[in-house]
């Protein structure tokens, strides 16, 4: 039975997936071959001054990708079951509801972490050709944040979907909001690093809200 749950949620996925993976990959491109034209369009000497001294971010194309990675592939996966109520009828399988909805989440945050992991790891390979490892190295715990504002976004836009009550709708989109604009709120070279172990713990408890919209969901019988 779980076994099919995630190979529903494939099924739904798949396309959006390849579609935002594709994405990703076209701009980890372009920034490559924006960085190889600067290096030899400039004087490399430039081109590390920027990078090292000046912390400009040569991957700032990036910056918002991850977020929207999150809500596509949250998207496409609980508007079918909410405009179908198919959801409804997912609750009478025969397992738990809240076990059904944990597996739902983990294909999606599945699919999540697979694109963002392979773009993390392009832009540190392109990085790493040009410039010395530790601008590589900072790079990740820069994109970190951006990860992470994707993943509680992929939350949040599930939790609004699912919630069938308009003032508790509002409610969360503003604390989602909230919560992805702090994660963006910084500029430069692993400005939150400091604080990346305990978001990284605490960004997965942003799922029990999409619980709790479940369980409301549930109880009202719709």
């Amino acid at each position: 039975m779980l076994y099919s749950l995630l190979f529903k949620e494939w099924l739904k996925l798949k396309r959006y997936f390849a579609a935002v993976l594709l994405l990703n990959c076209g701009i980890c491109l372009e920034i490559f071959f924006n960085i190889r034209q600067q290096m030899y369009a400039e004087h490399a000497e430039m081109v590390w001054y920027q990078a090292i001294h000046i912390h400009s971010l040569l991957y700032q194309d990036i910056r918002y990708v991850p977020l929207f990675t999150g809500l596509v592939l949250a998207t496409a996966q609980f508007v079918p079951e909410m405009m179908g109520r198919r959801f409804r009828l997912s609750l009478h399988l025969p397992v738990s509801r809240s076990l059904m909805l944990f597996f739902s989440l983990l294909s999606g945050v599945m699919l999540y972490l697979i694109i963002c992991g392979s773009t993390s790891l392009c832009i540190y390979l392109t990085l790493q050709k040009y410039f010395p490892i530790e601008v590589a190295q900072s790079s990740l715990s820069t994109m970190v944040s951006w990860v992470l504002a994707g993943l509680i976004a992929y939350f949040g836009c599930a939790s609004v979907l699912l919630e069938q009550s308009w003032p508790r709708r509002v409610f969360l989109l503003l604390v989602f909001v909230t919560l992805v604009k702090m994660l963006y709120a910084g500029f430069g070279y692993g400005w939150l690093a400091p604080a990346l172990p305990a978001l990284v713990l605490l960004a997965p408890l942003a799922m029990f809200s999409v619980f709790d919209s479940a369980r409301r969901f549930q109880d009202k019988g719709v």
